[in-house]
């Protein structure tokens, strides 16, 4: 697929949905193909809704030496593992996001420099960091109100959610941006913060190109992502909406079938 003058130097992938399988594992197959990657001098970026220590065990797996985008973009880490940026949510947020959440009947979790934090226990939110265990600690929601968070998120049924969404833009102006990483995760970042302008910024501080750049996603919180770079890979197993909005974007198979390695081997590797 890609010439060997024109295949991309950089790769940004997102992790649930797309770099991990279904039980939230890096499978053999995909940790073979990305250092094979990175042993060819190219350059890997982990972007995802997670926090950062919830994604540490992975890098580890990785053999370090990546960069990351975590909590959608409100933490940006280099490839040595230091922080570049750290931006948070407007305390006003909480007072006007947390209790229209709680109304809606949904879940209510915080992102902290350090912490998960949640105001009721749903243990069906665990499984999926049974791998780097990243667990949630429950707090009043009186202390969530008055504790800075880099993200806020509700879980629920996407019918709550979309509901929740309306409610959100129709108070009062909030300096924060909405997505919605898959259809039970609604998320809530400080404004101007996503996954593409988080790119950019770590692209400005490293000194590196996205003029030929690849980018691996299943959710919406990757439309910008895919927006930024020169070959947006969707998974086959996102959304046909969002496969609509990029009509002209490659394809891969389903996470649970290795897809980010399978077509990174036969349209990159092979290629060159």
């Amino acid at each position: 697929m890609f010439e060997q003058s024109s295949a991309p130097n950089t790769f940004v992938f997102d992790m649930d949905g797309t770099l991990l399988n279904e039980h939230h594992e890096l499978s053999p197959l995909t940790m073979s193909v990305l250092n094979d990657l990175r042993e060819r001098g190219h350059r890997l970026v982990i972007a995802t809704g997670r926090h950062y220590k919830d994604i540490r065990a992975y890098l580890t797996q990785l053999g370090g030496g990546i960069a990351a985008i975590t909590c959608n973009g409100a933490m940006i880490h280099n490839a040595e593992g230091e922080l570049i940026q750290r931006v948070c949510l407007p305390l006003a947020a909480n007072e006007t996001l947390l209790p229209l959440g709680e109304a809606a009947g949904v879940h209510l979790n915080m992102y902290t420099d350090a912490e998960w934090l949640v105001n009721a226990p749903c243990e069906s939110m665990l499984d999926a960091h049974a791998e780097s265990q990243f667990f949630y600690r429950q707090i009043p929601l009186q202390e969530m109100l008055t504790t800075p968070a880099l993200k806020i998120l509700f879980y629920g049924e996407n019918a709550n959610l979309q509901q929740l969404k309306t409610q959100i833009e129709n108070a009062l102006p909030l300096p924060i941006h909405l997505t919605f990483s898959d259809e039970y995760y609604l998320e809530a970042m400080p404004q101007h913060i996503s996954k593409d302008d988080a790119l950019k910024t770590l692209a400005m501080q490293l000194d590196f190109s996205l003029a030929n750049s690849m980018a691996f996603g299943d959710g919406f919180n990757d439309v910008e992502l895919f927006d930024a770079v020169t070959h947006p890979v969707v998974m086959s197993n996102a959304s046909e909406k969002l496969k609509t909005l990029f009509p002209h974007a490659h394809h891969a198979l389903p996470h649970t079938e290795d897809g980010v390695a399978r077509f990174l081997f036969e349209h990159v590797l092979q290629a060159q």
